[in-house]
C-alpha cells in the first residue's frame, strides 16, 4: 500500500511538473528593460519660422527610471536639459534690430519614454512631456523687436536604436520642441531636432 501511494504521488508530481516545464521552455524571453538610465545626445536643430530660417548644433542630457510593463515594452519617467542652438536672423529682420538679433533656446524637460524591443538588439521608442522653454529672439509682426521669454511648453519625439550590450545602446532620434512665447507679436522658435544618442543603463 505504501509503495502504491508513493508511486501515485511521484506520478502526480511528474504530471504537474512536465507541463509546467514545457510552458517555461515555450515562454518568450523578456527583452523589456527596467532600472535607472542616463543618456546624452548631439545633433542638428532647425527653426524655419518668421525671422529665423537657420540650423545649428544641439545637444542634451537626460536620466530616468524604466518600468517593464510587458516582456517587450518598458515605460520610462525621465528629466533632462536641452540646448537647442543660437540662430542667425534673416537679414531683412536683423537690419531692423540695433544690436544682437540671434535667437537662443534651451530648457529643462520632464516626460515619459515608451520603448518597444523588436528583438534583443533593436528597439523603437516614443517620448513626450513638458519643456520649460527659455528663449530669446526677434518677434514676428510688422514692428519686430528683440525679447526674452520663459514659458512651459511641450516636446514630443520618436527614435530607433540598437543595444550594444546589456548596459549600452545607441540611437537615432527626431524631436520637436514648442519653443515659442505667447501673444500676437511674439518670439517663435518651434524647433526640429535630429540627433544621435548614447545611453547607459545601470
Amino acid at each position: 500500500m505504501k509503495k502504491t501511494v508513493l508511486a501515485l504521488t511521484l506520478a502526480a508530481a511528474g504530471f504537474v511538473a512536465v507541463p509546467a516545464a514545457f510552458a517555461q521552455d515555450q515562454a518568450p524571453a523578456s527583452t523589456a528593460q527596467q532600472g535607472w538610465y542616463v543618456s546624452a545626445d548631439a545633433g542638428y536643430a532647425n527653426v524655419s519660422k518668421g525671422p529665423y530660417d537657420d540650423g545649428k548644433f544641439t545637444g542634451g542630457v537626460k536620466g530616468g527610471y524604466r518600468f517593464a510593463i510587458n516582456p517587450e515594452t518598458s515605460l520610462g519617467v525621465e528629466v533632462g536639459y536641452q540646448w537647442l542652438g543660437r540662430l542667425s536672423a534673416q537679414s531683412q529682420y536683423a537690419d531692423q534690430i540695433a544690436g544682437n538679433s540671434k535667437s537662443k533656446l534651451r530648457g529643462s524637460t520632464a516626460g515619459l519614454d515608451l520603448r518597444y524591443n523588436f528583438n534583443p538588439s533593436w528597439y523603437g521608442e516614443l517620448r513626450g512631456g513638458l519643456f520649460y522653454a527659455q528663449g530669446e529672439g526677434i518677434t514676428n509682426g510688422a514692428n519686430p523687436e528683440f525679447r526674452q521669454f520663459n514659458r512651459t511648453k511641450y516636446y514630443a519625439g520618436a527614435g530607433v536604436g540598437y543595444n550594444l550590450s546589456q548596459n549600452w545602446s545607441v540611437g537615432a532620434n527626431y524631436d520637436y520642441y514648442a519653443g515659442s512665447d505667447n501673444g500676437e507679436q511674439r518670439v517663435m522658435l518651434p524647433t526640429n531636432k535630429y540627433s544621435l544618442s548614447a545611453e547607459y543603463r545601470f
